[in-house]
């Protein structure tokens, strides 16, 4: 007997977040290796990452706009495939050009997940919510693993089996998912199996409109907010954490698995009460959780990530089901496409940014105090999305 098509979409779907957001990370760790195998600066270094997280952005629309057209799971294959053999490349990387490169390679091959893997996931639920909460929760489960993967790969074997290992993990998904659609286990849904009613046209423009500016300005923040975190732990807390890198991957961890936590409590707010206001919500809670982050030292940092991190992800599936519900079904790849956009605007520009704040201070006091003006600003913007209209109430189950 063969699986429920539509569960294991959903499985394979986790899947993909959950490499996207690892194997993305994991050079955000490796770079403090690298400082001293390449006796280069970590402003220097860190750079590298910046054509990737250009690329990891500047793909996604064309991406969503093929699976509009040939199918969610003909893409996702590609995903698997590529980021995997990229990853590879990466731990092959002799030099920084070589890396630059890689990074940017396993940057284009990343674009593909956000927009088809989440377009995928809502067209094969019921609760989307909820859904989406599950496959939000994978990729912090992701960035949460990188860093320990990370930090223990580097001290126990080399830095290059930090990228190698994960990598070739990732193809063999990849070669299951492939095997799963021939099979016939995995089918292509035309239509969304729980369709919800379009909105108002003047609605989605203002919907649109307010998510843009929104979008655009978090993305810059938590961009930033990812790249910078590793060095501002080690800052505060390195020296209690033991030699090598393991005892801070295990911190980081720790935090993203802890604040990733809360996409599972965001997704069914999101089903059930006002998406507008739980968006929000989540925004009044960075907004002093940053600004009281440039304040600190020592252990109190770590207390001040993982609610920064808890309120970025109790958001993000109201706001994925904020795209789905003022975009129409058959152009939904698109839709989160062109959102993903903000990552090919802001990603680069965080990296710069955290850049830019230590070369300037050796420290990042004024780079929190940025970031929290910046949400406010998004802030502003949530608030002017439309008001949430009464729906039938959707069923709690995937």
């Amino acid at each position: 007997m063969k699986p429920d098509s539509s569960r294991l979409v959903i499985v394979f779907a986790c899947l993909a977040h959950f490499y996207q957001h690892a194997l993305a990370a994991l050079f955000l760790t490796v770079v403090l290796v690298l400082e001293r195998r390449w006796n280069l600066p970590y402003d220097t270094l860190i750079v590298l990452w910046t054509p990737g997280a250009l690329l990891l952005g500047l793909g996604a629309p064309l991406a969503g706009w093929l699976s509009d057209r040939w199918g969610e799971a003909r893409l996702m294959i590609v995903f698997f495939l590529g980021t995997g053999l990229a990853t590879i490349l990466c731990g092959l990387a002799t030099s920084p050009v070589q890396m630059a490169l890689a990074l940017a390679l396993l940057g284009l091959f990343g674009s593909i997940d956000h927009p088809v893997g989440m377009a995928w996931a809502v067209k094969n639920a019921v609760g989307h919510g909820k859904v989406i909460g599950i496959v939000g929760v994978s990729g912090s489960l992701g960035y949460a693993v990188a860093a320990v993967v990370a930090g223990g790969l580097s001290d126990l074997i080399t830095w290059r089996a930090a990228f190698i290992v994960p990598g070739i993990l990732t193809i063999t998904t990849g070669a299951v998912l492939l095997w799963a659609l021939a099979a016939g286990w995995v089918v292509d849904r035309k239509e969304d199996l729980n369709p919800q009613p379009e909105a108002p046209r003047h609605d989605i423009k203002r919907a649109m409109v307010a998510l843009t500016v929104a979008m655009l300005i978090f993305s810059l923040v938590y961009s930033a907010f990812a790249t910078a975190m590793p060095k501002w732990l080690s800052l505060g807390v390195g020296e209690r954490l033991g030699e090598g890198l393991l005892g801070l991957g295990a911190l980081i961890t720790g935090i993203y698995l802890l604040g990733g936590l809360a996409q599972l409590v965001g997704g069914p707010l999101a089903d059930r009460w006002s998406v507008k206001w739980v968006y929000v919500a989540s925004f009044l809670v960075k907004l002093p959780a940053l600004a009281i982050a440039a304040q600190l030292g020592g252990w109190p940092m770590v207390f001040a990530a993982i609610v920064i991190v808890f309120m970025v992800d109790i958001g993000a599936p109201a706001e994925n089901v904020l795209i789905a519900r003022y975009s129409p079904s058959r152009h939904r790849g698109l839709a989160y496409g062109i959102r993903h956009v903000a990552g090919f605007i802001t990603a680069p520009l965080g990296v710069q940014l955290v850049a830019w704040f230590y070369g300037w201070s050796e420290g990042f006091g004024g780079f929190f105090l940025t970031l929290s003006g910046l949400v406010l600003i998004a802030l502003f913007a949530a608030l002017a999305l439309p008001a949430d209209r009464r729906a039938a109430p959707r069923p709690s189950v995937v």
